[in-house]
């Protein structure tokens, strides 16, 4: 007894709880939305709601519409038209498949009319979209509508392009352009190939020429190639692709390809290529004629700059290749310590890039160390890469030291050098008199290596001023650089340099002449009789005039008044 009354207490209390389901009507038509009121619900994740036909089993296989009830206990949810039968609306709880409630109706169609499928166009140029209306499907899921060629009969072989019509009643369809042909389109019901309606359509040639042309006709190599087609056929199996220039058209020799996917025009994105000269060609119904081709050309356009050289002798010149600058005045190069912030107040020397896509820039030798090579484009930081100076022992070679008599051959104008009882360190020196142009010929021709001119000088001796300099053959043909005492030096207040005779005639002989001024003591110092020592990059003073030259080799010592001593060449 006590059994049964638990039993009963357990029915009444899921009676209670039973979820509820109402209709606003037992009998739909069949373009009428299934409207359904739910209320005491679980309101619980994964309650739905399904729509069954009649007599069918829960399994999942047989629901024709569903929807979630979102958590609610009550609420409303709408389904989708059905077509003529016997149905149920069940509820389940928790994403189970165990009823908790349904309910019966059924859908009639007393007044359905005759299924109709018009397109919008009867007579369709190339390149058309072909766009379909269709009224009085029957709502199924299963209806469906296709493209045939006219007059063929209705096998899947003969289908040219296809839709599910998604339980509509009526509606549109946009299909894609097609050949130049007699076409029809055609509505089928419940998946079957019974031909509910049909309509005759026409493609018409509108004798336009395939067009094929790239967006542009050079690229770089890491742009996208963008190919414009127009006045294709249609054809699902209408191609595109790319060939090396002069090529044939075998398909080893194609580099990339696309189908056109039925378009009659539009674009096409292919993947960047390697620096060369290309075509990109129109090809019909996956044939390998050549409808229409157009040429175009990559190149390699990144921007890079490279050193000549990773590591440097001392004071050796810096070299800088780049290419593909912007070619604009402000482009610029640069020599940075490592680490140095960006901006040419930070640089230990730089240089425009005097408005060139592709050059080079020489850079001053530097010491010992580790350094960093920019580029700029404006203010825009492009590229920096490492280069050092090693450290390696200097070559010195002396020339003359006056000690047992005169090692060159000094040639004068005048009166002769002299072999001075005094030296800077040792017992000699050589004397040249002011007025005479004095010189010799470094033998053997030494090594451009061979950059810097050593020496120990004085004047005031043999005469108040003096000057020394060398002949030098450099990338731009032969040069002479003068040290002239008589340019830092005044007298009364002025600049003497007007008042005395040049004696240049060694260095006017051909070529240009550099006339600097001598080292800041070189009169101050030696006035009185004193030897100071003079260590000068003559490569480096040739640039402060001509930046971009470079010396090929130091040839002769001269000189128009002074006392000298240990006088050599020295790599750095």
């Amino acid at each position: 007894m006590i059994k049964k009354l638990i039993l009963l207490s357990i029915l009444f209390i899921n009676l209670l709880t039973a979820a509820n389901i109402n209709l606003a009507k037992d009998i739909f038509k069949i373009d009428e939305k299934i409207v359904v009121n739910f209320s005491d619900m679980q309101a619980k994740n994964n309650d739905w709601i399904g729509i069954y036909s009649k007599g069918t089993t829960n399994e999942w296989k047989n629901v024709l519409r569903w929807n979630w009830t979102n958590d609610l206990d009550e609420g409303v949810l709408n389904f989708d038209a059905l077509p003529v039968g016997s149905y149920e609306i069940r509820v389940f709880y928790n994403n189970s498949y165990h009823v908790e409630s349904k309910k019966e109706f059924v859908v009639k169609d007393a007044e359905r009319k005759q299924a109709t499928v018009t397109t919008d166009k009867d007579k369709y140029l190339l390149g058309d979209k072909i766009t379909t209306k269709f009224n009085n499907m029957s709502g199924d899921h299963k209806d469906w509508m296709a493209i045939y060629p006219a007059d063929s009969n209705n096998d899947w072989k003969n289908v040219l392009q296809w839709r599910w019509i998604d339980g509509k009643l009526k509606g549109e369809e946009l299909f894609k352009a097609l050949p130049v042909g007699e076409y029809e389109v055609r509505l089928f019901f419940k998946n079957s190939f019974k031909v509910e309606a049909s309509h005759k359509f026409s493609i018409n040639n509108n004798h336009l020429e395939a067009t094929i042309k790239t967006n542009k006709n050079l690229y770089s190599t890491k742009e996208q190639i963008i190919a414009t087609f127009n006045n294709m056929m249609g054809d699902d199996k209408d191609w595109i692709a790319i060939y090396p220039a002069g090529s044939n058209n075998d398909w080893g020799n194609m580099l990339q390809w696309q189908w056109t996917r039925g378009n009659v025009k539009g674009d096409t994105k292919f993947e960047p290529l390697p620096a060369g000269d290309y075509e990109v060609r129109l090809f019909f119904q996956n044939s390998f004629k050549t409808e229409k081709s157009h040429p175009f050309s990559v190149k390699n356009n990144e921007f890079n700059v490279k050193s000549r050289k990773e590591v440097y002798d001392p004071f050796e010149l810096i070299h800088a290749d780049f290419v593909n600058m912007r070619g604009t005045a402000s482009d610029w190069l640069g020599i940075f310590s490592i680490g140095a912030k960006h901006g040419k107040e930070n640089a230990i020397q730089w240089k425009y890039a005097r408005s060139l896509v592709n050059g080079d820039v020489s850079f001053n030798g530097l010491p010992v160390g580790t350094y960093e090579m920019r580029a700029y484009f404006a203010t825009k930081h492009k590229k920096t890469l490492q280069f050092k100076i090693k450290d390696v022992a200097p070559i010195s070679i002396i020339y003359e030291t006056a000690e047992k008599g005169l090692q060159q051959k000094w040639i004068t104008q005048r009166r002769a050098v002299q072999v001075i009882g005094i030296g800077a360190k040792s017992q000699h020196s050589v004397r040249a008199f002011l007025g005479n142009s004095t010189y010799f010929v470094f033998p053997n021709h030494p090594d451009k290596k061979m950059r810097f001119l050593e020496l120990d000088t004085r004047i005031g001796i043999a005469s108040h001023v003096g000057n020394f300099g060398v002949k030098i053959k450099t990338k731009n043909g032969n040069r002479r650089i003068i040290f002239s005492s008589y340019m830092n030096h005044s007298t009364h207040g002025r600049n003497d340099f007007s008042g005395h005779a040049i004696p240049t005639k060694p260095f006017t002989l051909d070529g240009y002449l550099h006339n600097h001024p001598g080292p800041t003591d070189y009169y101050l110092k030696t006035r009185r009789g004193n030897f100071v020592h003079y260590k000068i990059n003559i490569e480096e003073k040739l640039r402060i005039l001509e930046p971009d030259n470079e010396l090929l080799g130091i040839e002769l010592f001269t000189t128009a008044g002074g006392d000298f001593d240990n006088i050599k060449l020295t790599t750095h």
